[in-house]
């Protein structure tokens, strides 16, 4: 492999709206840590949202290194033993247990008490933590491009929040919202053998959703969701709602399509403070179950890299386009408000 140099391009978060390619010493890996070249990273709704109005739970202090999604190529192992050789291709989880606080050894690393969310897909090198590259750093399935692999850490998510909601084989399934995670939470439910339905307001998301394999779909100059959601649910209503907006007004519209004895996945996440008034009598009564679900564990990321390399998700829809790195700041900022499929940046 060629000598790794001693400097390299990265993408940095200063602030809200100012994020900058410096030049920065390529870090060497310590204990248990892995230097990976960075072969393709994807572009996130949550980092548009980072690059808005900053995320502290992304992101924590700024300066920080910017981006989450990547694969690449490992290029160095620091001491001790090592899960892969250099040259492996590998995708990088972005989180992993800390293997010593309550919710870690139950299993969710999602709530850890010292979680850290690892960052810096844009940049050209990568240093994994000692603690991702023993438990949520994935060898990638011989073919499976860079790009596609790097779509494991969204649909992770999306497994996630699937499994949480018991979804089965033949159920009747509604996802209010169309974007990027909604998509992906369409195909984790239809891999699941659900019926699925797609509520959103735009014409070509709500087409890309019945393109990648959705039911039916029902945009707001069609009439009232709830109805159409309840009708495509032969009166009743779903037997889960899978929120992916985080508004309030949809979190009470995912409530209100849901059958007596369903299941409301409020997926999407709303501002810290936000209320949202709910029919008590309601979920009472009809026995309906509330849940909230962020974030992923390594069990769902390699469920969701196996999906990808079987073909049972594809990235089509999902992803369009690349830029190179020196690109990235100015794609921030001409597109902080629009709601863009993937892009691939490529160091």
């Amino acid at each position: 492999m060629a000598a790794v140099p001693t400097a390299m391009r990265a993408v940095i978060f200063h602030g809200p709206g100012d994020v900058r390619l410096e030049e920065v010493p390529v870090p060497a890996p310590g204990p248990g840590q892995v230097l990976v070249r960075i072969g393709a990273a994807l572009t996130c709704g949550t980092d548009f949202k980072a690059y808005r109005r900053g995320h502290r739970v992304l992101l924590g202090d700024p300066p920080s290194p910017f981006g989450h999604e990547m694969a690449g190529t490992v290029v160095a192992c620091g001491p001790g033993k090592a899960r892969f050789a250099p040259g492996a291709r590998v995708v990088v989880g972005n989180s992993a247990p800390c293997a010593g606080c309550y919710f870690c050894a139950r299993g969710q690393n999602f709530l850890c008490e010292r979680l850290k969310l690892h960052n810096g897909a844009y940049a050209e090198f990568n240093l994994v933590p000692a603690n991702i590259a023993e438990h949520n750093l994935h060898a990638l399935p011989d073919g499976l491009p860079f790009e596609t692999a790097a779509l494991s850490e969204p649909l992770a998510c999306a497994l996630h929040g699937v499994e949480a909601a018991r979804v089965a084989a033949g159920e009747t399934v509604a996802v209010v919202g169309a974007g990027i995670m909604a998509r992906l939470l369409l195909a984790a439910l239809k891999a699941r053998g659900a019926r699925v339905i797609v509520a959103g307001r735009g014409r070509p998301a709500l087409e890309a959703a019945l393109a990648a394999g959705a039911d039916a779909v029902v945009g707001s100059s069609d009439g009232d969701p709830v109805a159409a959601v309840r009708a495509f649910a032969s009166g009743r209503g779903a037997d889960a709602v899978f929120e992916a907006v985080g508004q309030p007004q949809t979190w009470e519209a995912a409530v209100a399509m849901t059958r007596p004895g369903g299941r409301v996945c409020l997926f999407g996440g709303c501002a810290a403070g936000t209320k949202v008034p709910l029919d008590a009598h309601r979920i009472h009564y009809e026995g309906l179950t509330l849940f909230g679900v962020f974030h992923h564990t390594p069990a769902f990321f390699k469920a969701a890299l196996a999906l990808l390399g079987e073909g049972k998700v594809r990235p089509h829809g999902l992803i369009e386009g690349s830029i190179p790195l020196a690109d990235v700041p100015r794609y921030f900022a001409e597109n902080r408000d629009r709601p863009l499929p993937k892009t691939v940046v490529r160091p």
